[in-house]
């Protein structure tokens, strides 16, 4: 199973760097395969004129798109939108308290709530045991 990972890319915020590690362990333990999209675009130093093709086939090949929220958001709510549009099963992974756009929580077939990296690999942990 393909797991395509949408958030922020993580300029400056070493956190948000270990919660994509963190992601991708979790994963990749179970067995499965980890996209993180910020980072393979940034590996192939494609442009935008040609990140959002790739991406989109990407998002077409993915079993789930896990979508890593934060109100400053923007191309993530793009692969949301794209996955959606696909019926490829969304999960939206978001911070208490934060304000999620109604769209992003009507599209997403499983929410996660998360403060924490450890939180949200032990909810994506539980989840892909269960048979996602």
């Amino acid at each position: 199973m393909k797991i395509f990972v949408a958030m922020r890319v993580p300029r400056h915020d070493p956190s948000a760097e270990q919660l994509a590690t963190a992601v991708g362990e979790v994963i990749s333990a179970a067995g499965h395969t980890p996209f993180i999209a910020y980072q393979e675009i940034a590996r192939r130093g494609l442009p935008p004129e040609q990140f959002m093709p790739y991406v989109r086939d990407e998002i077409s090949t993915s079993n789930i798109v896990l979508v890593i929220y934060s109100p400053d958001l923007r191309g993530g709510l793009i692969e949301l939108g794209i996955a959606y549009a696909l019926g490829v099963p969304v999960w939206l992974a978001i911070h208490p308290g934060k304000h999620v756009s109604t769209s992003a929580l009507a599209c997403a077939s499983k929410v996660f709530n998360f403060t924490t990296a450890q939180e949200l690999s032990d909810e994506l942990r539980i989840a892909i045991d269960l048979g996602a």
